[in-house]
């Protein structure tokens, strides 16, 4: 279960009624997730997502959450943050930065077909698309700089060809990242422009 900070109902009710989503009915941990703190959070007015960022900082979140804002604005089917009284959408839980999002139906699919991802393929346009306008900018939290400070730490745990693969991508990613050539690049849950030609890791579930 992806819960690494316990959050009590009392302490869920409280930012609820914050932020004005009604009166807690329901708290669950999710089973999932990698590194944040997620709980199933109903009210009498709705169905949404809490979750407590255990890695990100206060001063990283806002970039995502303002690009949910965004996204949801011009009718892509992403969880849509729940902003305070002042708009503000980071909030504060057991001292950590948290969000509240509607949740969103469906559920995982670990063995997607052509169909999967066609419509992935669609999404991800309309993603472009709704994009394009959105002005907030924020380096890659996962980009080259992290790829080379992670893959030493990861190194003993590797098997022989597992390790020279990584480090065969890891000096032709170094190599790519001195030419001039941009490319966009997708991440967890937001676009950015960088100087890699594979995709970027822009955050955590």
């Amino acid at each position: 279960m992806a819960v690494f900070t316990e959050v009590s109902p009392p302490l869920a009710s409280a930012l609820m009624n914050q932020l004005k989503l009604g009166n807690l009915t329901d708290l669950r941990g999710i089973q999932g997730g990698i590194e944040n703190t997620n709980y199933f959070a109903s009210t009498d007015e709705g169905d949404y997502v809490l979750t407590l960022f255990e890695r990100l900082t206060f001063d990283q979140l806002p970039f995502y959450l303002e690009l949910m804002r965004h996204l949801a604005g011009k009718g892509i089917p992403v969880p849509n943050p729940a902003p305070n009284a002042k708009g503000t959408l980071v909030h504060t839980v057991c001292n950590k930065p948290a969000a509240v999002v509607n949740r969103l139906a469906g559920k995982s699919e670990l063995s997607p077909g052509p169909a999967h991802c066609t419509a992935v393929g669609a999404m991800l346009a309309r993603m472009h698309l709704a994009g394009r306008d959105f002005s907030l900018q924020q380096p890659n939290l996962r980009g080259l700089a992290w790829w080379n400070d992670t893959v030493p730490v990861v190194l003993p745990y590797l098997s022989p060809n597992q390790a020279a693969l990584i480090r065969s991508e890891l000096a032709f990613q170094n190599h790519v990242s001195e030419s001039p050539v941009m490319r966009l690049c997708h991440g967890d849950r937001c676009m950015r422009t960088c100087s890699v030609t594979t995709s970027c890791s822009m955050g955590q579930s």
